[in-house]
């Protein structure tokens, strides 16, 4: 039995691994998503191991965003994790860069629908979950990418307050 649970945690150290290396070459590189080639390279690992723990490259980068997003949906909720918040937006602005495809245009769509998922798991069991999720994924994504577009100007500390006191607003209505 003690085999299972090495086991078992070797493999989640293992996708652990594999999403850090994900994450590094991603702001390393600053051009978008790397190849699996590269990920299993740099991570150390072959590439079935890869697909053992992702469907592809897509599947880990929703891992990787549904980490960032998933902090950020528990700080907003909650309104207390101040420093934790403020460190997120900033690191959103300084990758603002990266950022920017995620958040405008065409993709943001699956952005916001991946943080709506994300703020409901956190809004389970309250009344009108799943529409707070969606009116504060659309407000929170629409604003950070007006932010990492420059159509707003704001400080991190600040924009992050102001969108704690939206999402509190939301779900005080």
């Amino acid at each position: 039995m003690d085999d299972c649970g090495e086991k078992s945690g070797s493999r989640a150290e293992t996708r652990a691994q594999i999403v850090a290396t994900f994450n590094r070459l991603v702001l390393e590189s600053g051009s978008g998503r790397p190849k699996v080639a590269q990920i299993v390279t740099e991570a150390g690992v072959a590439r079935s191991t890869f697909y053992d723990h992702f469907a592809g490259v897509e599947a880990l980068f929703d891992e990787s965003l549904s980490m960032l997003f998933g902090q950020l949906a528990t700080c907003l909720i909650s309104g207390a994790l101040v420093e934790e918040r403020n460190w997120l937006m900033a690191h959103i602005y300084e990758n603002r860069e990266l950022g920017r495809p995620l958040l405008t245009g065409p993709k943001a769509e699956r952005t916001e629908a991946l943080f709506a998922r994300l703020l409901a798991e956190r809004l389970e069991g309250r009344d009108n979950a799943r529409l707070h999720a969606i009116l504060i994924s659309g407000t929170v994504v629409a604003a950070l990418g007006a932010w990492v577009s420059g159509k707003l100007s704001s400080s991190p500390e600040k924009l992050g307050q102001q969108l704690t006191a939206t999402t509190r607003a939301i779900l005080d209505a």
